[in-house]
């Protein structure tokens, strides 16, 4: 722990877990992740403190937009006490900030906030009823809320002044500009396996082992294509691929197909069973603290068992493919910003805005036009782009961001489709190249002909079969009428051990939580975790969590942080 003039730095973290400290004359600087195309990070970073200190925003501005990492800058005047933090443009590494009293708290783990906040006031932290509501409609909140009252995430490429919780945009995407339209398909696929390959050299030598988490799915495939390609090119590192079994078996002939994968390049390939067990789903609740549903307790599994056999390795991920390679323009033609908010709640929606209402008593109406509010501040001049948006900035940044952070409490994970100019090439190619897996199927066919034959487990058959397109075809009708692809998908899907799991776990966290009363229904919780076939397994697990979060928290004069680095600034 370090102390300045009013400020007081603190940092956990286990021996892999990325982090540097450069002292200069006047100041502190403190880096929490990898900058994978900067050698010299110590220059690197005292460049970003000089910019600040000039207060040479373009500059600074300029660096952010382009620099390829997952990372969060401290930067403290050791006279002054003033604080400020950066962090890069997909907000990669979740952060809270939060002023309790005279405190200010900026910090990676949400439950330091909980029980600073307890520990300072002796009461825990309110509920953000807008932001839980959102959480129940969409599976996150919109833009930098929280459930929880006082509380607001870092949004992604921001200089944050602390004593003044001043933010600072340094960078935002807009999605209504396609660039790259002028070039066919091959062209644009040939520029983009191109570029993913040098994100995969780029973090391919930041540890000795990475190993690719490695699906049925197109996007961990490319991952290890691009993996393969380039580890003979930075060192002696090992390359390995491991896949997460559920003990009932479910997801059996995903694991058979990544096998495959993994054969077909000569990668070692190891399985492991996992569990939603108790322990885990605890963990995973003491962590994230509702913004990770308990549901995926399973990969936290996987991670801890990946950590014990290989510490100090990357895990390598497909995150973010879902974003850059598919068509994310509204499935229906929209004419309207109501139009537009109609089809987010429609086709990306948890449980109903009146549902919400018998949930937890907000009006239906002013959850849905937040929806409309946090679109009036995209940047984009056409619906179309303020869709894609939507599912980037929220659904990307907000949610999925968050579910690959909790592998980092046992060992880094990375993903090669967050490359800036890798993103940046993708999101200018037009969605008409992107739609039926065109442009996705010239670039992973680019990569390795032989893994694009492999069969995509979704839908039974490789991507470049006919078959799949007739099959991608229906798929993509149905994904315009949600209500009967979910009836459809009732049909085939599985009635196993997670939907009674589900249930077992929503009926026991309301019987366990002290505070239900105060923040939901009773009644309707136990409605939807009895009700027949009305909820799915993944609803009543995000359900579960949140009644189980907003359980009011203990204070503790020392919170325990397992992994994470915390600043904290008083002023």
């Amino acid at each position: 722990m370090a102390r300045t003039t009013g400020v007081r730095i603190a940092h956990t973290g286990y021996e892999a877990y990325p982090t540097e400290v450069v002292e200069t004359d006047d100041r502190t600087i403190l880096l929490e992740g990898r900058l994978y195309d900067r050698r010299d990070t110590e220059a690197a970073l005292e460049n970003v403190a000089a910019w600040i200190d000039e207060g040479n925003i373009d500059r600074l501005s300029k660096w952010v937009a382009t620099r390829d990492g997952e990372f969060l800058i401290t930067v403290v005047d050791r006279s002054s006490g003033t604080t400020w933090v950066v962090n890069d443009v997909f907000g990669r590494l979740p952060t809270y900030r939060a002023t309790i009293g005279e405190t200010t708290i900026v910090t990676r783990e949400l439950k330091v906030v909980r029980r600073l906040a307890a520990a300072l006031r002796g009461a825990d932290i309110g509920v953000d009823r807008l932001g839980l509501g959102q959480m129940l409609l969409f599976g996150y909140p919109l833009g930098t809320r929280t459930p929880f009252d006082e509380i607001s995430q870092l949004p992604p490429g921001s200089l944050l002044e602390v004593e003044h919780d001043e933010v600072t945009s340094l960078h935002e995407f807009r999605f209504d500009r396609h660039e790259n339209d002028g070039r066919s398909v091959s062209d644009n696929a040939r520029i983009l396996k191109d570029r993913f390959v040098e994100a995969c050299r780029r973090r391919a030598g930041a540890t000795e082992t990475s190993i690719v988490s490695l699906s049925g799915g197109l996007d961990s495939r490319a991952a290890i294509a691009g993996y393969d390609a380039v580890l003979g090119d930075v060192g002696e590192g090992t390359l390995l691929a491991a896949t997460s079994v559920r003990e009932d078996g479910s997801n059996a002939d995903e694991a058979n197909v990544a096998r495959e994968v993994a054969h077909s390049l000569g990668v070692p390939w190891s399985s492991y069973f996992v569990d939603r067990s108790e322990r885990h789903r605890e963990a995973l609740l003491e962590m994230s603290q509702g913004m990770n549903t308990v549901g995926m307790a399973l990969g936290l599994d996987f991670a801890e068992q990946l950590a014990a056999d290989h510490p100090g390795a990357t895990l390598v991920t497909g995150d973010g493919g879902d974003k850059l390679f598919p068509d994310l323009t509204p499935p229906t033609a929209v004419d309207s910003r109501t139009d537009l908010v109609e089809t987010l709640v429609r086709t990306n929606r948890q449980f109903a805005p009146d549902e919400i209402e018998e949930l937890i008593g907000l009006e239906p109406g002013r959850l849905v036009d937040s929806v409309g509010d946090r679109i009036a501040s995209y940047p984009e001049a056409t619906l179309e782009g303020a869709h894609v948006h939507f599912l980037i900035r929220e659904r990307g940044i907000n949610m999925l961001n968050h579910g690959e952070d909790r592998t980092r409490h046992h060992l880094w994970s990375t993903t090669p489709f967050y490359a800036p100019d890798l993103f940046a090439a993708a999101m200018a190619c037009p969605p008409e190249q992107k739609a039926g897996t065109e442009l996705y199927r010239e670039f992973l066919s680019l990569l390795s002909r032989e893994l694009a034959e492999i069969e995509y487990v979704d839908f039974g058959v490789p991507i470049t079969s006919a078959e799949y397109r007739a099959k991608k075809f229906a798929y993509g009708w149905l994904g315009a009428r949600p209500g009967l692809k979910e009836r459809v998908l009732s049909l085939v899907r599985s009635r196993g051990e997670a939907g009674i799991h589900s249930r077992q776990l929503l009926a026991e966290a309301v019987a366990d939580a002290d505070g239900v009363g105060r923040r939901f229904s009773a009644e309707e919780v136990q409605r939807i975790a009895w009700d027949g076939s009305g909820h799915r397994p993944h609803q009543r697990y995000q359900l579960a969590t949140l009644v189980a979060a907003l359980d009011p928290i203990e204070p503790s004069p020392e919170p325990s942080i397992r992994s994470r680095p915390a600043v904290q600034g008083r002023h």
